[in-house]
C-alpha cells in the first residue's frame, strides 16, 4: 500500500483515536535530534522556524513512504511463500 497522509496510522494504537499520528511521531523525532546537535538562537526568525518544521515533516512523510513501500515488499514475498 502506498503511502498518502490520508492512511496515517496512530504512533501509539489502542482503543482510541486520539493522540499523536505516526507522522507526527516521526517529526517530533526528527526535531529532537536535529536538535541534539544543533542550537537554535533564541531569537531564531519565524522563517526559520517553519523552515525547520518543514523538514522534520518532510523527513516523515519519507520514513512513512519507505515504511510502507518495505510493507508492500513483505507482503508480496510472504504471499509467495518466501520471506526475507
Amino acid at each position: 500500500m502506498a503511502y498518502n497522509k490520508l492512511n496515517n496510522p496512530r504512533a501509539f494504537p489502542g482503543n482510541s483515536n486520539y493522540g499523536m499520528s505516526l507522522r507526527d511521531y516521526f517529526a517530533g523525532q526528527a526535531l529532537a535530534g536535529a536538535m541534539a546537535g544543533d542550537i537554535l538562537p533564541t531569537d531564531a526568525s519565524p522563517a526559520l522556524l517553519e523552515q525547520r518544521a518543514q523538514l522534520c515533516y518532510r523527513l516523515a512523510d519519507a520514513m512513512l513512504r519507505v515504511r510502507a513501500e518495505e510493507e508492500t515488499l513483505t507482503n508480496a514475498t510472504a504471499m509467495m511463500g518466501m520471506s526475507i
